[in-house]
């Protein structure tokens, strides 16, 4: 619990922004909030109620309609009832049939909300716990239905991490049901950082990555906790919060909270739309909103588009996008945002549908999903309106053609239109040597820059990966590139076998580094990540899906391109090329025929992301053997447009680019590796070039710098100040990933201070507890830094030349000072069993390792080799040969080291005389973790003051994975050990729980 000073002032600045203190309804039992509800009730339903107060049964049966919310995203479809008001059906005593109003959505800081702040509540009958009472620090309650919950902590990252893990046990202990299960955000605050997220569905759902700071309008980082509560957590703030900015997710029974910029920009829009209505005038172009890729612009979009469908004056929301696959991907994710009244106006049509649609007199607005080429389309056939309307336009840099939107502005004279976009269209920027191809801006498209979130933004936050980049020239291409020009290097080096095929090879030769998961105890699982090639035409598309057939037929490839990508040779054999390509996907993964369906092409793309993205039915972890019977995994996808936009998948972590692109294309094509997954197997998306090193190179920077300073949109925003670090900016703000000589340089003295504590083979165990922990925070920290360069495609071992500042060999080598993967694999053994003997309250999260210590346990070291170590000690028992064995055994952790060491001493006694087999080693191992078990288990009953003897006889019936009121055995002598000993209930219930978590860390394989 943290000082009650810290909660003072939090409730304090609560006062301050529009909340009530109730000190009555503060340090009680859930019973009185339960009580305050009713009366709240009573009192905005007093009319309905003809000023008859609900009674017992009534306010029950009320009760009981709570426990249909399931989960938060019930909770929100409960609060927002229909028409903006949240209902509860009631049946009286008397048999009359009410709605009982418990939310009101649209008044914010009027009528009849109440917004009130309470504290110290306990939780004295949580459903799923024997534990202890729960006492939470603050609820809010509007009109005395808690929605947000506050968990203060000390200024210690830690601290704050174990915040979240004390929600997510509350979400474990059933605290959200009921009237609790309308808690639809939480908080974690402290005196210099604020972080609130979505309360999410299940206590497995919590993650780490869904959990937000706040930006405020000019993308500045809020860390004073103070001012986060004016912006976030005040009124009208925070009851906007819980109603305007979230998001039902019906496709994942999920509740989504928006992000700052995310609301910043959706208020912008309506902002811009108020004050046109206001001054009673309407301007065609309303202004864009520039997110860059993978930061949620569908979200954004959608809630934009919901809210201006709401407008009274909005007849109706046309949302374009440029492709036709794109249109039923973005209606279904628009259905499943929406609220079940809402979802029958969201609808897609074509050109003579939509014109049917915006003559018909329904009183509700409606949001029509349109490609701009249809829309173009019908207006060219005669559509038009002067009814006052929104254009919504996706990907607006590439989506708006300039003849298409003057047809469709002069059409529609009395629409406003917006703009999303990840990478604008921009003008050249002669101050920061920038020069793009662009003729036209999206500012003179849409209007004025409504908001901004670019790269930088992102990958500060968290919510994207920066890029690591690398350029391959293959040797045809230098031998030849000074001879030729454009034209004939196209044709003579690019299109030529030889270049082809080095650029297959290249692929093949480091596929395992790229395409691999992180180190966890010397193993690093193959195929973990998806790549994509992009190359430059459908003729190469099938070409170099054929050399991929011949030189790499292990690997799983498949091709796409789509029918209005006109190049390359004749039509038909192209058409010939993909049905075959089709026909060998549909063999491979044993799916239907596509080309035996309506919309083959769609069917086929459709089918390919899902496998990319592991969505359903190709969410499942199969094995290897599972894999060969039943193939899922897809390794590589070439493509020549198709996929460069609009698709993402976490587990793409490369493309392959042998084409030419620049600016927006160039980043966008960049983007579809930087999804968030985990840091160490995933720290940045990877890019590499085949064609034209040095001009991608350029290419790279120049873009990057476009979509990081912010680009000109005008004439005039180029009055910028020059800066000569572009490229150090670029990778000091995570953008590029930095040089790996200089990763390495930065590692050496950590990983030196690590082998002062644990011995140059970290194989000693730190004994002092101020050792312990200096160990375990600096060698958690070198895993991810080292698994990071791993990933960038370093080797442990090798010997990389140092680049000066401009990217040049200097002539020196450097090393890491970690020699091998063995020795990697020591390090992570050495950091769980330190982590082991810290405080609970002083452990570092180590779940990657410690699942990989589990499954690895008898991987991490040739078994092989162990058996014939020992045999040879059996037969020498010389200090040389026993030394041999505790090298070998050093990756391992310390419960098996101890257990080789008493094999070890076994043959000095002549325990052991007869030779080991890989069979007959596993026996030994197990008898001897038996006797150390047992030595565990009556050194934990000493300590904690039980009688061994009924301890061991319980472990005996211990069942791993299965609970105690499913092991009745077990849960037999627990009961009479509780009995013996005269533990209390709450006492039992504890016992319980430490037991169960004792003997499950003994039940290793």
């Amino acid at each position: 619990m943290v000082e009650s000073k810290f909660e003072a002032a939090v409730i304090k600045k609560l006062k301050a922004e529009g909340w009530t203190e109730r000190k009555d309804l503060s340090s009680v039992t859930t019973k009185a909030l339960y009580d305050h509800w009713r009366d709240i009730l009573n009192q905005n339903n007093a009319r309905k109620l003809e000023n008859v107060p609900l009674s017992d049964t009534e306010f029950e049966s009320l009760k009981l309609e709570l426990n249909k919310n399931k989960t938060p995203y019930d909770a929100q479809l409960m609060l927002a009832g229909s028409g903006g008001i949240g209902t509860l059906p009631l049946t009286r005593d008397d048999g009359t049939k009410l709605e009982i109003e418990i939310f009101y959505g649209d008044e914010v800081a009027g009528g009849h909300s109440q917004y009130e702040v309470v504290s110290q509540v306990t939780f004295n009958d949580l459903p799923y716990t024997l534990s202890t009472k729960r006492r939470i620090d603050i609820m809010l309650l509007i009109n005395g239905i808690p929605v947000a919950h506050i968990e203060e902590k000390d200024e210690s990252l830690q601290n704050q991490w174990n915040a979240f893990e004390q929600l997510q046990k509350y979400a474990g202990d059933g605290m959200y049901t009921g009237l609790f299960s309308f808690v639809q955000v939480q908080f974690i605050l402290s005196q210099h950082s604020a972080h609130y997220f979505a309360r999410p569905k299940s206590s497995a759902d919590y993650n780490k990555d869904f959990v937000f700071g706040w930006r405020d309008a000019t993308g500045k980082d809020v860390t004073d906790t103070m001012d986060f509560i004016h912006q976030v957590m005040g009124i009208p703030a925070l009851h906007r919060l819980v109603t305007v900015n979230m998001i039902p997710d019906a496709a994942n029974d999920n509740l989504m909270v928006m992000r700052s910029y995310q609301i910043q920009a959706t208020r912008a829009i309506m902002e811009r739309m108020r004050t046109m209505d206001d001054n009673n005038f309407i301007e065609k172009e309303g202004g864009y909103v520039w997110h860059t890729t993978g930061s949620g612009k569908t979200v954004t979009s959608f809630k934009v588009a919901q809210l201006l469908a709401s407008m009274p004056r909005v007849h109706n929301v046309l949302f374009i996008v440029d492709r036709v696959d794109l249109i039923n991907q973005t209606f279904e994710n628009f259905k499943s945002y929406a609220y079940r009244t809402f979802e029958s106006r969201i609808k897609v049509v074509k050109g003579h549908e939509l014109k049917r649609a915006l003559k018909a007199s329904d009183a509700a607005s409606h949001i029509y999903l349109i490609t701009v080429q249809g829309l173009d389309k019908a207006v060219k056939a005669g559509l038009s309106s002067m009814d006052r309307q929104v254009i919504l336009m996706d990907e607006a840099h590439r989506s708006a053609s300039g003849d298409a939107v003057a047809r469709i502005k002069s059409a529609f004279p009395k629409t406003t239109w917006f703009g999303f976009t990840g990478t604008p269209n921009f003008y050249s920027d002669e101050v920061h040597d920038v020069q793009t191809s662009r003729d036209i801006s999206t500012y003179d498209i849409f209007g004025q820059r409504l908001h901004r979130y670019t790269i930088k933004d992102a990958i500060g936050d968290g919510n994207v990966l920066g890029f690591d980049v690398s350029y391959y020239t293959p040797d045809i291409e230098v031998t030849n590139h000074s001879e030729l020009n454009e034209q004939e290097l196209e044709k003579e080096v690019y299109t030529s076998l030889p270049f082809r095929q080095a650029v297959v090879q290249d692929i093949i030769d480091h596929w395992q580094e790229n395409h691999s998961g992180p180190i966890e105890m010397g193993v690093r699982k193959p195929n973990q990540f998806h790549g994509l090639f992009a190359v430059s035409g459908k003729q190469a598309v099938v070409a170099y899906y054929q050399l991929f057939k011949k030189l790499a037929p292990d690997l799983r490839v498949a091709m796409t391109y789509s029918r209005d990508e006109d190049n390359g040779i004749g039509t038909s054999d192209l058409q010939a090329a993909l049905k075959q390509g089709m026909q060998d996907y549909a063999a491979l993964y044993h799916t239907r025929n596509f080309l035996e369906g309506q919309n083959p092409e769609r069917d086929y793309v459709n089918d390919i992301t899902k496998r990319l993205a592991h969505k359903k039915p190709y969410n499942q972890k199969l094995s290897a053997e599972q894999e060969l019977a039943t193939p899922q995994r897809l390794d590589l996808v070439i493509v020549s447009d198709q996929l460069l936009t609009g698709f993402d998948s976490k587990y793409v972590n490369i493309i392959y680019i042998d084409k030419l692109l620049k600016e927006g294309p160039l980043i966008q094509a960049m983007s579809r590796t930087n999804r968030t997954i985990d840091k160490n197997a995933k720290p940045h998306g990877k890019v590499r070039f085949y064609r034209k090193g040095d001009v991608m190179e350029e290419n790279v920077k120049n873009a990057l710098v476009i979509y990081t300073k912010g680009g000109n949109d005008t004439a005039e925003d180029a009055a910028k100040q020059p800066d000569d670090q572009d490229q150090k900016e670029l990778q000091d703000d995570n953008i590029l990933a930095p040089e790996m000589t200089t990763q390495i340089e930065e590692l050496q003295p950590m990983i030196t201070k690590l082998k002062e504590i644990a011995g140059d083979d970290f194989s000693q165990t730190p004994q002092s507890e101020t050792d312990q922990q200096i160990f375990a925070v600096l060698a958690a920290e070198v895993n991810q830094k080292v698994q990071r360069l791993v990933q960038q495609g370093y080797a442990l071992g090798s010997t990389i030349d140092v680049l000066d500042a401009s990217g040049k060999e200097t002539g020196n080598q450097v090393s890491l000072n970690i020699a091998s993967e063995n020795e990697f694999s020591a390090l992570q053994a050495r950091l769980n069993d330190v982590n082991n003997l810290l405080p609970p309250d002083k452990q570092v999260d180590l779940t990657n390792v410690k699942v990989a210590i589990d499954l690895y346990r008898h991987e991490i070291i040739d078994y092989d080799m162990l058996v014939a170590l020992l045999n040879a000690y059996m037969d020498e028992t010389t200090t040389q040969n026993h030394q041999a064995v505790e090298e070998h055994i050093t990756p391992m952790d310390d419960d098996s080291r101890s257990e080789i060491e008493a094999i070890l001493d076994g043959i000095e006694n002549h325990v052991y005389t007869t030779h080991f087999d890989t069979e007959t080693l596993k026996q030994a191992r197990r008898a001897v973790r038996t006797e150390q078990v047992e030595l565990k288990i009556r050194r934990w009953s000493a300590d904690n003051k039980f009688n061994g003897n009924t301890i061991v006889d319980a472990f005996g019936s211990y069942l791993p994975g299965i609970s105690m009121n499913d092991n009745p055995k077990l849960k037999e002598k627990v009961d009479q050990i509780a009995n013996d000993q005269k533990l209390s209930y709450f006492e039992l219930a504890d016992f319980r729980d430490e037991l169960l978590k004792f003997f499950s860390s003994l039940t290793k394989d």
